[in-house]
């Protein structure tokens, strides 16, 4: 018989019931010990299952309770029972939740005891004698409804003597359901088949506690001697720590024995898991016993709840983060399936019965997980909110989470009463300059390096230069800073933004956040300064995946300058500081976003920087296909740069000119303004802007036939590649002499140019750059009569040409309808679709590799 059939014969009625579980091997006496019980008592066996377990069934709670005792008083500590009364009906569900109730009950007992009902008490009381006396257990979720029972031990003469009552810890048992979690549960438990000592680390309301909860039912059974859970949080001192533990595991001490002796005499023979929660605040005095365990105890294991690590002998890590959280994208009919919004929902149903999930809410519910990073005692104290205001108001009063979520049901000295109180616990374990390093991070609103943390926040005796390393480390230790999973040439931490918060409400209160604002806003603009700089260099990559990582530090710093009070002029620099990448980077419509606020606020435009500024944001209204703003901004741009009579600027200008010329198509007047700005830049002179105004140049003059003048400019800028060292500028030079060969005629020319510049694009994920490319790498293919190749690059310069902000220009598009037209004439159209779509599927090796395999012809 399964567990599922158990109620088959059930009539509808009211039912006792017994479990009697068997500790380790199975007792050789417990067959004629159960015929003895069942005789005297009336009862009868409903099932034996794996796991030792014997399901009983009597006519009176009175009879169960007393055969439930007999069985226990001859078996000793070999077995466990435990007595409820339920509603019986003859279906499956009955079944299952008559199973979960009676395993949920003995689970609340060790060896040699006996739990019941407060129901089976109470209809069974009258008929016990009075040797029978019962202990309160305390209430626990009992049955698949997850409704809640109060649990009595059973105390008896006959029943195994002990000094004292087991006392469960109230930590270890909820008074809700469970959600999630099933994936790190099967990991847990793989895990600590494999090592004698796991760790679950994790940052404060993480769920630690509600995990090792949910776990230890699900692993008890593998333990003979059982599991044994002890909440360290209320031990305030080392030499608390073992003569606590004693007390409540009942281990006996002889005189003049070493408490530490004594806790590993216990455990010696035994196969038992020991749990200790809560260890963050006495990791060596921990240590010291898990080692002594682990070496002196070989069948037993160790689970371990703490901040940071043990560091013990063997010690395996679990880190354990937030809840799976929905991307910002998600449908909204499948964000209730993720951990977190689950989680707020369920405990939001419980504060306010009238609580429904729908599309009206999804996005405000999904937003609020992500923003409380995922933490479940941060969503558990949110959702209770839901009985004042709905989701959208909990999120607009997220920046103030540590008055928001407060739960004041809790016991006030239950440290999980608010979410302030879970983190200044943690808090308070730390060194001075560990705290005045998590104070100080706060100023950082993305990722952030060692290295950057010691420029910003090690500035006076608080902390050192010198000990930032080790604070650091601390924290990473400690679960307040998490390593960044994003792969960049330093390694990466950020804060969480519940944490961060935190940090920065603790740097207000120390009256240090003035100081760190203002480091802060400094170390941007030399940090931007300084990158712009190195995106000319051999290191232009790294350079671009550090201003990737530090971008929104970057960013909050130029958009607080616009803001009443702000440092205007600060904002203008770092501003200026950040063209190359905006380029390079493809961040066109961000980094026009940025400018045009500049270009608004008027304390911007004091600024000398502020004609480049403007010239600014025309290059990147032209570069997204904006001819009309682009212009307006160029000669914008040009008046202001010819009243301040900055020759520089003037030149700039006149490249933005010449460029919005070319993009609308007037060749002529676009090489005029080119030709008078290069003069003006050899003039300065400035190698590096002339430099670019050539690469611009040659190609306009490619394409009005003026062949002899785009050589002569091709050979001046390949002169002055060396002294540029600028791999994206080369780059485009080696692009725009593609199109020159292209014009002429020179296929293999112009493959091999090609060639050379497509790895460098790639790098820098300049999708534009690519599309243009594989078109010009098609129309070469075709010129060499290699139709199906043509067909094959023109598929991946559509493709890459889709991307964002990598859209063909107009003229670029009618030259690639116009080939499509010339290749379907060549091969057919059947043929022509079926190698443009094996084009938009390579890779860029594959495709390189077919454009060399024509060269080398």
């Amino acid at each position: 018989m399964a567990l599922k059939d158990l109620s088959r014969d059930f009539t509808d009625g009211v039912g006792t019931f017994m479990l009697l579980v068997e500790s380790g091997s199975r007792p050789a006496s417990l067959d004629a010990a159960l015929q003895d019980a069942l005789k005297v008592h009336k009862g009868r066996v409903l099932l034996t299952s794996s796991g030792g377990k014997t399901f009983l069934a009597f006519p009176k709670p009175s009879q169960a309770v007393m055969a439930a005792v007999r069985l226990v008083a001859k078996l000793k500590s070999r077995v466990v029972a435990s007595v409820v009364i339920i509603e019986t009906h003859p279906d499956e569900k009955t079944g299952l939740d008559l199973e979960q109730r009676l395993t949920g009950a003995v689970s609340k007992a060790e060896s040699g005891q006996v739990v019941i009902t407060m129901a089976t008490h109470e209809l069974a009381r009258l008929a016990l004698d009075a040797d029978f006396t019962f202990d309160e257990l305390g209430t626990f979720p009992l049955g698949i409804e997850g409704s809640h029972e109060r649990l009595l031990l059973v105390q008896h003469p006959s029943l195994p003597k002990r000094d004292r009552v087991f006392e469960p810890h109230k930590g270890l048992f909820r008074t809700s359901t469970f959600i999630g979690r099933d994936r790190e549960v099967t990991a847990l438990k793989r895990q600590i088949d494999l090592s004698r000592m796991v760790t679950i680390i994790g940052p404060p309301g993480i769920g630690k506690t509600a995990l090792i909860h949910r776990l230890l039912p699900e692993i008890e059974s593998d333990f003979a001697d059982g599991t044994h859970y002890i909440d360290l949080g209320p031990i305030a001192r080392d030499s608390m720590l073992l003569p606590t533990i004693n007390r409540l595991l009942g281990v006996a001490k002889l005189p003049g024995e070493d408490n530490l002796d004594a806790l590993v005499a216990y455990f010696r023979d035994k196969r038992a898991l020991l749990v200790f929660d809560s260890c963050e605040h006495l990791v060596l005095a921990v240590r010291r016993i898990v080692d002594a365990l682990l070496s002196e105890c070989p069948n037993s294991a160790i689970l371990a709840g703490s901040q940071s690590s043990l560091k013990a002998r063997g010690e395996d890590r679990f880190l354990l983060g937030g809840l799976e959280v929905p991307s910002p994208m998600e449908d909204w009919r499948s964000i209730r399936e993720y951990e977190a919004v689950a989680l707020f929902i369920d405990r939001a149903q419980l504060a306010n019965h009238a609580f429904t999930f729908d599309e009206s809410i999804a996005a405000p519910v999904a937003n609020l997980c992500r923003r409380l990073d995922g933490i479940p005692l941060a969503i558990e104290l949110a959702a209770t909110k839901t009985s004042i205001l709905n989701p959208k108001q909990i999120v607009d009063r997220l920046d103030h989470r540590f008055i928001l979520l407060q739960d004041r049901h809790r016991d006030p000295a239950d440290r999980h009463q608010t979410l302030r109180a879970t983190i200044d616990w943690s808090y308070g374990l730390l060194e001075t300059h560990d705290k005045a390093l998590l104070r100080r991070l706060s100023v950082f609103a993305g990722a952030f390096s060692l290295e950057q943390a010691e420029q910003v926040c090690a500035f006076d005796d608080e902390l050192r230069k010198s000990q930032v390393f080790a604070a650091f480390e601390k924290l990473v230790d400690s679960s307040f800073l998490t390593v960044s999973s994003v792969q960049t040439v330093d390694k990466r931490f950020f804060l969480s933004e519940t944490m961060r918060l935190y940090a920065a409400a603790r740097l207000k209160e120390q009256k240090e956040e003035k100081e760190l604002i203002k480091r802060h806003r400094e170390w941007c603009l030399n940090f931007a300064e300084t990158a712009n700089q190195a995106l000319l260099g051999p290191d232009q990559l790294a350079w671009i995946e550090r201003m990737d990582a530090s971008y929104e530090d970057v960013r909050m710093v130029i958009e607080s300058g616009f803001m009443k009070g702000g440092d205007a002029m600060l904002s203008v620099d770092t501003l200026i500081s950040c063209n190359r990448f905006f380029f390079l980077r493809n961040y066109l419509s961000e980094g026009l976003r940025l400018v045009e606020k500049a270009i608004a606020c008027n304390e911007c435009t004091k600024s000398p920087q502020f004609p480049r500024i403007v010239n600014l944001a025309g290059a990147l209204a032209t570069y997204l296909g904006d001819s009309k703003r682009a212009r307006k901004y160029a000669i914008h741009s040009y008046l202001l740069s010819k009243a301040a009579n900055n020759p520089d600027s003037i030149s700039s200008a006149l490249v933005s000119l010449a460029i919005n010329s070319q993009e609308s198509g007037n060749l002529k007047k676009s090489r005029r303004y080119y030709v008078r700005a290069a003069t003006r830049f050899r003039q300065i002179p400035s190698n590096q802007k002339l430099f670019v105004t050539l690469m611009n140049v040659l190609g306009v003059e490619a394409d009005l036939g003026l062949l002899e003048d785009a050589h002569a400019h091709l050979e001046e800028a390949l002169a002055l590649q060396d002294e540029v060292n600028d791999s994206s500028a080369v780059a485009h030079l080696y692009q725009n002499a593609a199109h020159l060969y292209l014009v002429e005629g020179k296929a293999y020319r112009t493959i091999t140019y090609t060639l050379e510049c497509l790895p460098t694009f790639e790098r820098l994920r300049n999708h534009a750059a690519v599309a243009r490319c594989w078109r010009t790498a098609a129309h070469a293919a075709e010129k060499l009569g290699r139709y199906e190749s043509a067909s094959i690059f023109l598929g991946a310069a559509r493709k890459q040409g889709s991307t964002i902000e990598a859209r063909l220009r107009i003229s670029d598009l009618e030259s690639l309808d116009d080939l499509s037209q010339r290749l379907i004439a060549a091969i057919g159209e059947q043929l022509f679709r079926s190698q443009l779509l094996i084009g938009s599927l390579m890779s860029i090796g594959q495709l390189s590799q077919e454009l060399d395999k024509i060269r080398l012809l």
